[in-house]
């Protein structure tokens, strides 16, 4: 509040209620003609040239009055600017009060927004009435505002003065609170008269000059701080008394009892007094529309959506990103969105009839509302009106194999629900096939089938199948060895089962012309141990006159071979009709290897003790199904998890390595909480697949480790014929099942002979 104000507040009080009481002498004409309370902007020049901020030092503070301001042209103010105007200009803003006839005191209120500051003329001492340039309020000077320009008040001349004349009004406590960001622009009569009369029923409360200072919108609202609309902005009659120094003001009120003031021609009482919002519309390429200020509380009128657009695929609707609010609340821009969907089209309407001579036209509508796409479709020449739609097959009756000179394909055959059959060639299906194999004497009896690579390499997925009589079928989508040459299938067979034959076939997909994707197969291979064996024992390049060491050494394992499969076919009594080494001769049965005349035994399960284990070897056998497997038993004091341990064996100088976690199958429950020589324990069989046939003599070092590779047991030491030792040795033991350990051991003794030549 400005000193001036301060002197006589209590006055002020009783002064008001006063003024409650009385007739009001405020007259406007009618509600559409009420109190307006409306801005003329002003230029700040010394000369008829506008918009002039630096003045040259001659210029006089009476060309500035005479030129400035109420005596410039209005300047035009639209959307947060003033035309023409840019950072860094001056300017002056009047506050005038309109269509009031009469009038005793006014009291106005005005917030303006960041992008100015006010300004005022410097008075340069000694040097006559000469002035130079404007200043914001806050910038520093030595020298002090001319008299006609004080900081943060109103242009005294161009005030209250200029309705009336400056001895009659207060003019000068207009003021400009910075802080705040509010021009007061004040008027009371005090000459002890009601009120004056107004010369065109409008008044100039004050002039105030503003710097542009940044690039955001100019923008003017009433101070609406009140609590109390009747209370506000008002204008009334002040009882006589003397001059009156401190007041309020008060308007007429309309009939339905709410404020008639308005700002710049506007009824601002709304709560948001003033206020012009930006509401910008964007298309959906980013490209603006339009963008237009809007009073609050006024209608926004958006523009109209695109209709619904097409192309070939796709149908597209458009929709605002957000609602758009039918009045002005706040600043927004609403972005159109394109969204594409699929055509769903119409069952067709066939739109031009197919002739003998000529093909028709089927035309497909898309379904969707306001989308309007069509394609079209061809219809065939009346004679050729059935069009073939082919179910494919794949015949293998003419499929076989000699040899790559004498080969024939399987056939795609399409059938037709009309009845027409197309045959196509199935290029290369009689190469789909392995074509060769062997016997692989690890820890089982192995045939490993092997498929040359370049033979199918016009197929990229292949899948084999082996079918056995004692498996069922195993099938493999992936070699389990290769090399440059050969894709490699290993079959595991049992020793009953050597006789029996293991047929595979290999599958993969190829295409018809139209494209259907067949599955196809080659020729079925077919193989046997039986028939290795024979093939070796059947050839003098192995057991005649001139065979090599070697050969006549392979020559032994094959009739080892077969005397250990009928030993096994005896003991699980399988097939005992048809022995597996009923066919020998006696130059073959001469082959063999001697019976073994003693067996050593190495079992030692704390042949390396440790301090303190949690786990130890309780027990050892041997699984006899298709290969000679060690089966051990672990014990496990019940505070270790299986989990967390490894089994490593070491035979022949190679160390294996063995986990639960990923070799799940060499892991079995035996017992669990049991006592045991580690208090209460769990057992487990652990089976060690990785004795070669010529290793059933080698001793096999077994130790049980923790996840942290910490040794948890003692050493165990095993092999095959250390069970072998065991077994023979019991009187439990039937003479079956000795005769089958003594043909491992015999088969053990010939394959270790073999590999040492």
């Amino acid at each position: 509040m400005k000193k001036s104000f301060k002197k006589v507040v209590a006055i002020l009080l009783a002064v008001m209620m006063i003024v409650c009481s009385v007739p009001l002498t405020v007259f406007a004409s009618d509600d559409a003609n009420r109190a307006n309370i409306n801005l003329q902007f002003g230029d700040v020049s010394c000369t008829t040239t506008k918009k002039t901020v630096l003045k040259p030092r001659s210029a006089k503070m009476a060309d500035y009055l005479a030129h400035s301001g109420l005596n410039s042209d209005k300047l035009t103010y639209s959307n947060g600017k003033i035309d023409g105007y840019v950072t860094g200009d001056f300017f002056t803003v009047s506050v005038l009060l309109e269509n009031v006839t009469e009038l005793s005191a006014a009291e106005v209120a005005i917030k303006y927004s960041e992008a100015i500051e006010p300004a005022y003329i410097i008075d340069y001492k000694g040097r006559g009435d000469n002035v130079t340039v404007a200043y914001m309020y806050n910038e520093v000077t030595t020298e002090g505002p001319h008299a006609d320009f004080p900081i943060n008040e109103a242009i005294p001349t161009q005030s209250g003065s200029a309705l009336y004349n400056s001895t009659s009004t207060l003019g000068e406590t207009s003021y400009v609170d910075p802080e705040a960001r509010i021009m007061h622009a004040n008027f009371a009569v005090q000459t002890g008269a009601d009120s004056v009369s107004l010369t065109d029923s409008k008044a100039v409360l004050a002039t105030f000059m503003f710097k542009i200072v940044n690039d955001q919108p100019i923008t003017f609202s009433i101070d609406n701080t009140q609590s109390d609309p009747y209370e506000t902005y008002t204008l009334g009659t002040i009882a006589n008394g003397g001059k009156v120094e401190e007041y309020k003001t008060y308007a007429k009120v309309s009939e339905a009892d709410v404020p008639a003031l308005d700002f710049m021609g506007e009824n601002e009482y709304n709560g948001t007094v003033g206020k012009n919002y930006t509401i910008t519309f964007v298309n959906a390429d980013g490209q603006q529309i339009s963008s237009a200020e809007y009073k609050e509380g006024t209608a926004i009128v958006p523009p109209s959506l695109p209709a619904t657009t097409h192309d070939d695929a796709q149908h597209y609707t458009y929709a605002w990103d957000k609602e758009v609010p039918a009045t002005a609340t706040a600043n927004g821009t609403y972005t159109i969105i394109k969204t594409g969907a699929a055509h769903t089209w119409d069952a067709g309407v066939v739109t031009k009839e197919p002739t003998t001579t000529e093909t028709g036209i089927k035309t497909y509508t898309c379904t969707f509302d306001g989308c309007g796409a069509t394609r079209t479709e061809e219809l065939p020449k009346k004679e050729d009106a059935h069009v073939h739609h082919y179910t494919w097959t794949y015949d293998d009756s003419k499929l076989y194999y000699n040899k790559l000179s004498d080969r024939c394909d399987g056939e795609l055959v399409g059938t037709c629900e009309c009845g027409d059959v197309k045959r196509e060639a199935a290029t290369n299906t009689s190469l789909l096939r392995c074509n060769s194999y062997a016997l692989v004497l690890d820890s089982s009896l192995t045939v490993n089938f092997k498929m040359t690579k370049k033979n199918v390499a016009s197929f990229s997925n292949v899948v084999v199948k082996a079918n056995t009589a004692f498996k069922g079928e195993i099938e493999y989508t992936e070699p389990d060895k290769e090399d440059a040459t050969y894709n490699q299938y290993l079959v595991g067979v049992w020793p009953q089962n050597v006789k029996d034959d293991i047929d595979v076939v290999a599958y993969s997909t190829m295409k018809a012309s139209d494209g259907t994707v067949v599955e196809v197969w080659g020729p079925t291979y077919t193989r046997s141990v039986k028939v290795y064996t024979d093939s070796i024992l059947g050839s003098a390049t192995y057991t005649g006159p001139n065979a090599t060491a070697k050969n006549k050494a392979l020559a032994t394992i094959c009739v080892n071979i077969l005397n250990y499969a009928a030993a096994a076919q005896v003991y699980s009594n399988t097939n005992v009709n048809e022995l597996a080494n009923a066919g020998l001769t006696d130059a073959q049965k001469a082959l063999a290897t001697p019976d073994v005349t003693s067996f050593e035994t190495v079992k030692n399960y704390e042949a390396v003790p440790i301090d303190n284990p949690s786990a130890r070897f309780a027990g050892a056998a041997l699984s006899l199904e298709d290969a000679v497997v060690p089966k051990m038993t672990i014990a496990l004091r019940n505070d270790v998890n299986i989990n967390d341990i490894t089994v490593k064996a070491t035979v022949a100088g190679q160390t294996f390595e063995y986990n639960p976690v990923d070799d799940a199958d060499q892991f079995k429950v035996y017992k669990t909480n049991v006592s045991g020589a580690l208090g209460t324990e769990n057992r487990y069989y652990f089976y060690f697949p990785d004795v070669f046939a010529n290793q059933m003599k080698e001793t096999i070092q077994f130790a049980v480790y923790d996840k942290s590779g910490k040794q948890i047991s003692a050493v165990c030491t095993y092999s095959v014929e250390s069970y072998v030792h065991q077994a023979c040795g019991l009187s439990s033991s039937s003479a079956n099942f000795k005769n089958l350990l003594m043909s491992i051991m015999k088969y053990g003794v010939s394959a270790k002979a073999y590999g040492e030549l």
